[in-house]
């Protein structure tokens, strides 16, 4: 089965606040969390260290204290958390170009050998403007709270844990959202000399909250109107029967079992166009637009101005395929 990691990502930086007087005594070299660096495994809207370096402002690292290590780290989520933690939402400062994270001051693990940190980051840092996060509460992990704007790529981090004289793997950040692409297609050149004006997702959710740990959402609300960017004002304009490409990525709800959109040209309007997933992961039909997946929408035109939709995945690389037909 074909699984939603997307970018491993390192952690490294001299941090402050010591648990314990002891700490801050002895600044011991081997007390001082760190988180290791490690290949970059994903393309997406951060499509690599250089596009999370330009942004190295806006990722959100938590550590909570673990009296010991699960024997089956499947057991992890909502572990510690009422706990003290050893990092609260701490801001990064800045990512290297070999993907080091740096953040102000010094923090350390606890003094007890036995007793473990659990990491977990998001992207992009709340600061309770456009996104917010709830505090943890026992056996819960922080929420992070949004309003969609079809823009924003939200990340999570698969949980990792460490302790003095034991650094955690790196770790492992996840794409939260389904992102669409969209190209259009005029195999018998109805559209020649038109241009594309707007695709619009029509009733999209776009408020609700994470868990930080485990990626799970909650209640969706707030149906709106996005359009899809990088279209209004480019004039985009048919020549020959190639798929035109159609602005940029969208960032939507996942789970999903079909979108309504509305595509506008200089030719006319099409809406409720309703696009469903027929792709086969592993020869298992999807029946979902995924979270983590990336699918480019083709929408194809024929002599009677019909328009079909088919959808395949790239990108983020989860094979797939998918139609509606619009008239």
């Amino acid at each position: 089965m074909l699984r939603n990691s997307l970018f491993v990502i390192a952690f490294c930086g001299l941090l402050a606040s010591c648990s314990t007087k002891q700490e801050l005594e002895s600044r011991e070299t081997d007390g001082v969390i760190r988180l290791g660096v490690s290949k970059l495994l994903t393309k997406a809207e951060v499509n690599s260290l250089a596009d999370l370096s330009a942004d190295g402002k806006n990722i959100g690292i938590y550590g909570v204290q673990m009296p010991n290590k699960p024997a089956d780290m499947n057991d992890l989520p909502g572990m510690g958390w009422g706990n003290a933690l050893s990092m609260d939402n701490v801001r990064s400062t800045a990512v290297s170009a070999a993907g080091a994270i740096s953040w102000n001051g010094v923090y350390y693990y606890p003094a007890e050998p036995a007793h473990y940190v659990k990491f977990c980051a998001y992207y992009p840092y709340a600061d309770g403007s456009k996104f917010s996060i709830d505090a943890p509460m026992a056996g819960t992990a922080p929420s992070f709270r949004f309003t969609l704007s079809g823009t924003d790529d939200i990340l999570y981090a698969t949980p990792v844990v460490g302790r003095r004289g034991e650094d955690p793997v790196p770790l492992v950040f996840n794409h939260a959202l389904t992102q669409l692409k969209f190209e259009i297609e005029d195999i018998n050149e109805v559209l020649k000399g038109e241009k594309v004006i707007s695709i619009v997702l029509q009733d999209a959710n776009t408020v609700s909250s994470m868990n930080i740990e485990t990626g799970t959402f909650g209640a969706w609300s707030s149906p709106a109107e996005l359009k899809v960017p990088g279209i209004e004002g480019k004039n985009i304009t048919f020549v020959d029967r190639k798929p035109l490409a159609a602005g940029d990525g969208i960032m939507l709800q996942p789970g999903l079992e079909s979108f309504k959109i509305r595509l506008e040209t200089s030719n006319g309007v099409f809406p409720d166009v309703e696009i469903k997933p027929t792709s086969k992961i592993n020869d298992v039909a999807e029946t979902v637009f995924a979270a983590g997946h990336s699918y480019k929408i083709t929408l194809t035109f024929n002599e009677h101005t019909e328009m079909f939709a088919s959808a395949t995945v790239e990108e983020w690389k989860f094979g797939g395929t998918g139609d509606a037909i619009v008239q």
